[in-house]
């Protein structure tokens, strides 16, 4: 009983055992793995939280991969620091911040993961041009790996959020509803601004 909490611990609350400037080379090192299984499997880490599976016939160049995970970062880092610091009434450290929060992308390692396995990027075309049959028909023949790459997903998403609520919480000891609104609140404005920057940055990198 006690070794299934201790695993329970590591898997949602990993940062009372580390934190700091260990968590954030922990969190580097994910990071970097998530820019290279991306980069292999042409997964793109598209922001704070989001992912997509593209064709594997039009791959991305490395430093997009690299540009993800750098923006992603920096928009975690600041959001969450600076709602950390309007909310709570402890010390709030940047690197505190910083390390739990790329430590908190660790589960995002699976999407990366199932993106080596090539059935996962469907080929549809240009949903504009493309012929609806022929799109509703790979869909249909593709439709039970569709629902267990969705119900995957959300797993792993459920997981990334719990891990950035207690990341979020360990760092600011912040908890209660106030805690959990102003975590909201930051994860939708973080998971935004990374959008917009990736949206800003990424076109130049091509």
């Amino acid at each position: 009983m006690k070794s299934k909490s201790r695993i329970f611990a590591w898997l949602f609350q990993p940062f009372q055992f580390i934190a700091g400037g260990k968590a954030l080379v922990f969190g580097l090192c994910i990071m970097l793995l998530l820019s290279i299984i991306g980069y292999l499997g042409n997964t793109h880490f598209n922001g704070v939280i989001g992912m997509q599976y593209a064709p594997l016939s039009h791959p991305t160049a490395y430093i997009v991969h690299i540009a993800y995970q750098v923006i992603a970062l920096i928009s975690m880092t600041a959001v969450f620091y600076i709602t950390a610091r309007v909310t709570s009434k402890s010390s709030v450290r940047v690197i505190d911040i910083a390390g739990t929060m790329s430590l908190s992308q660790i589960p995002h390692v699976l999407f990366g993961l199932i993106g080596l396995i090539p059935a996962v990027h469907l080929e549809i075309g240009n949903i504009d041009t493309a012929n609806i049959a022929q799109v509703m028909a790979i869909l249909k023949e593709n439709i039970i790996l569709m629902a267990a790459i969705s119900v995957t997903s959300i797993i792993i998403i459920v997981w990334s959020i719990a891990l950035k609520y207690n990341a979020y919480s360990v760092s600011g000891n912040i908890k209660g509803i106030v805690g959990g609104v102003s975590f909201a609140i930051a994860l939708i404005v973080s998971e935004i601004i990374s959008k917009i920057l990736i949206y800003i940055v990424v076109p130049f990198l091509h």
